[in-house]
C-alpha cells in the first residue's frame, strides 16, 4: 500500500467516524442544553405542591390505643407513630415489608386509600388552577413513578395539568410529574443512551459511542502525522 493510498483510507475512516460521532454529539449538547434551561424544582413540579405541614394532633380519650390498632392491621409491627392524615387522626402501624393506616376514631384499617381519600389527598396539596381529571390505582406503576405499588396516580387538568402520586399504604403524596418532567426524561434518557430505563450508565450504546470516539482520535492523530511528514518532505 502506497502513502497515498494509506492517507486516502486514513481520510475516510475520520470522515465515517465523524459523521457518526458528531450526531450523537449533537444529541449531547441538545438535550444537555434543554436540561440547564429549567430549575430542578419546576421540573419536579415542587412549585405545584404544596409543603406537607402536619396538623396538631389533639388526642381524646375515646381514640383506639395502639395495641388495638396494630392488631387491627394484623401486621408484626416495627414502628408505630399517631398522627394526622387528610385532617383525621390516624395510627400508620409499618414493619420492613408493608405499612397500614388505621383510623384513631373508628379503628377501620383505611389502606390501601380509597379513590376519594387519594383524590382529597392529592387536592390537598395541589397548588395549580386545574381541576382533577381522573384517579388510576396501580398495583405496578408506571416507569416514571421510580417505586413500588399501590399507588394512586391522580390527574389534574389544564391549565396547569400534573400527576399526582400518592401512596395506597401511606396516603404520602410520593412524586409529582409534569410534561416537563417527562419531556426532561426523555432527554435524560437520550443524554445518557439508556432509551428505557433511563438508569443504565454503562450501555452498549455509550460503550460504542466512545470505542468510535478513540478511534475518530486515532485517525486525527494519524492525519496529523501524514500532514506533518508531507510538510517536511516538501520543503527538502
Amino acid at each position: 500500500m502506497t502513502r497515498a493510498q494509506f492517507n486516502q483510507i486514513v481520510r475516510r475512516v475520520h470522515l465515517w467516524l465523524g459523521i457518526a460521532i458528531g450526531a450523537q454529539v449533537v444529541i449531547w449538547l441538545a438535550s444537555g442544553l434543554f436540561m440547564t434551561l429549567y430549575p430542578i424544582e419546576q421540573v419536579r413540579g415542587e412549585h405545584l405542591r404544596t409543603e406537607h405541614e402536619a396538623a396538631q394532633l389533639e388526642w381524646r380519650a375515646d381514640f383506639i390505643g395502639l395495641e388495638a390498632a396494630i392488631a387491627a392491621t394484623g401486621l408484626e409491627a416495627s414502628s408505630a407513630s399517631a398522627q394526622m392524615l387528610d385532617a383525621r387522626p390516624v395510627w400508620r402501624v409499618a414493619n420492613d415489608d408493608a405499612t397500614a393506616v388505621v383510623d384513631a376514631e373508628t379503628g377501620e384499617v383505611i389502606t390501601p386509600l380509597s379513590e376519594e381519600r387519594a383524590r382529597a389527598i392529592a387536592q390537598s396539596r395541589y397548588l395549580g388552577e386545574g381541576g382533577v381529571s381522573s384517579a388510576t390505582l396501580f398495583e405496578q406503576p408506571p416507569r416514571e413513578y421510580g417505586r413500588a405499588g399501590p399507588v394512586w396516580r391522580v390527574d389534574f387538568a389544564r391549565p396547569q395539568p400534573a400527576s399526582f402520586y400518592v401512596d395506597a399504604s401511606t396516603g404520602e403524596v410520593r412524586a409529582v410529574r409534569t410534561g416537563l418532567w417527562r419531556a426532561f426524561d426523555f432527554m435524560w434518557g437520550l443524554h445518557i443512551m439508556d432509551w428505557s430505563s433511563r438508569e443504565n450508565f454503562n450501555s452498549w450504546w455509550i460503550k460504542m459511542t466512545a470505542a468510535l470516539a478513540f478511534l475518530f482520535a486515532c485517525a486525527g492523530v494519524c492525519l496529523i502525522g501524514l500532514r506533518v511528514a508531507n510538510l517536511f518532505r516538501s520543503r527538502r
